[in-house]
């Protein structure tokens, strides 16, 4: 049978490359999915779950946002950050939500921070979600 080939990329390092049956990811204009044949494309996604499976097994990311492109069977996601679902530390993750969010509060969308603080918040509620779904 006919597969994807992904690969997860950050700046860091190569996070993924595996060939799957299909995976769904965060876009910024909601959740899609990718299987063999799929129309050529490329957008922006947005911190969320990026999952698939490989051979059988449930495979779940926790991405910061980035970049994907969908071309001939091929999936290339460039993400600002991606963490394997195993990697997270939740009580890590739970903490730096419960600051980020302290820090939010004090801010207006007019300050100059704003944006940052409420990345962070996002970005932990995504590594809180993926780390839970993982254990379930």
């Amino acid at each position: 049978m006919a597969k994807v080939h992904l690969e997860i990329v950050t700046p860091e390092r190569k996070v993924v490359s595996a060939d799957v049956d299909e995976l769904r990811a965060p876009g910024a204009s909601g959740l899609f999915g990718v299987r063999v044949g799929h129309a050529p494309f490329i957008t922006a996604i947005s911190p969320g779950e990026l999952s698939y499976e490989l051979d059988g097994q449930p495979r779940r990311y926790a991405i910061g946002g980035g970049f994907i492109e969908v071309s001939e069977n091929s999936v290339r996601v460039l993400a600002d950050t991606a963490e394997a679902a195993e990697e997270i530390d939740l009580e890590r993750a739970q903490r730096a939500s419960a600051n980020a969010r302290e820090r939010l509060k004090g801010l207006t969308e007019a300050s100059p921070e704003f944006s940052s603080e409420l990345w962070r918040v996002r970005r932990a509620a995504v590594r809180i979600q993926v780390a839970r779904r993982a254990k379930v």
